[in-house]
């Protein structure tokens, strides 16, 4: 099943939602106070996976992190991380018309994400919806969507940007793992190579978000447990050629904007060891 680009409607919201995704911190502006806008923007579940492989791999349901174990993650850390990983297996198996598992990973991030509180009250028909969807794939692709984009929506709106810092390094990881184990996954190929600078470009998005929004304990344990992630991003020597890649000091991320053109000082082999250990780390 070929994983392909979809023209969502969430591209035309590029100043308020790039990417499926955004979060904005303002201070006041009068004339004795500057004006401060921080943004955020890191793309969804399904857009990492689609930039990643949007060639030909299978569905692998191996991968999927079993939905029975949504009740083991205790802490709020881990919550949060793993509504990450499910959003990804959501996105996943949807992408690959997978109807049934794709339901599964619906209720399972209906019910989180009430636990959490992260839900606003529009996601109730958001799961009639998707009943009445099931055999329409078009349709289950928008409702992930809209799911996505209330989430966050409505964590940009109470200020939770340290829980949307998790939930994206949850979904991230998840979102690589995917791409890089499937079946039919050719990770040696140039096009994944193409795209290191993008994730490199969303690692150092997460590592700001951490800083700023995240408790120093919290944020230290992160910053641990991706610290060989980073290092093998950060090893792999690219050389750019852009024509819209901005750069991270007003936070935004233009996926596909940059090439790597040069040689590695370590292999692709490294990146993806660290994204497997980091991800049994955090689903186990």
């Amino acid at each position: 099943m070929k994983m392909f680009y979809k023209q969502k409607f969430t591209w035309f919201l590029a100043v308020l939602l790039i990417w499926s995704s955004s979060a904005f911190a303002r201070d006041v502006e009068s004339q004795d106070e500057e004006f401060i806008v921080e943004f955020y923007s890191i793309p969804s579940p399904d857009e990492i996976l689609t930039y990643i492989h949007n060639s030909e791999i299978q569905f692998t349901p191996r991968l999927l992190n079993d939905v029975r174990k949504s009740d083991s993650y205790n802490t709020f850390r881990e919550r949060l991380l793993a509504y990450g990983f499910y959003m990804a297996n959501l996105a996943y198996s949807i992408s690959f018309e997978q109807n049934n598992t794709g339901l599964q990973y619906f209720n399972t991030v209906d019910e989180m994400g009430r636990q959490l509180n992260i839900f606003p009250p529009e996601v109730e028909e958001l799961g009639h919806r998707l009943m009445r969807n099931m055999n329409q794939m078009d349709s289950l692709n928008l409702i992930y969507d809209e799911l996505y984009l209330l989430v966050i929506a409505n964590l940009h709106d109470t200020d939770r940007f340290g829980e949307y810092a998790l939930i994206s390094a949850g979904g991230f990881v998840e979102s690589l793992y995917l791409a890089l184990n499937s079946d039919g996954s050719k990770i040696h190929d140039d096009g994944f190579r193409m795209r290191v600078w993008d994730q490199k470009l969303i690692i150092n998005q997460l590592v700001i978000m951490f800083s700023r929004h995240l408790t120093a304990s919290v944020k230290n344990s992160m910053m641990n447990d991706m610290q060989g992630l980073i290092d093998a991003f950060n090893e792999f020597t690219i050389e750019t050629e852009s024509t819209k890649v901005a750069g991270t000091s007003n936070g935004v991320i233009t996926i596909g904007g940059g090439r790597a053109t040069g040689s590695t000082v370590n292999s692709i082999r490294r990146i993806h060891e660290e994204v497997n250990k980091l991800r049994e780390k955090w689903v186990n």
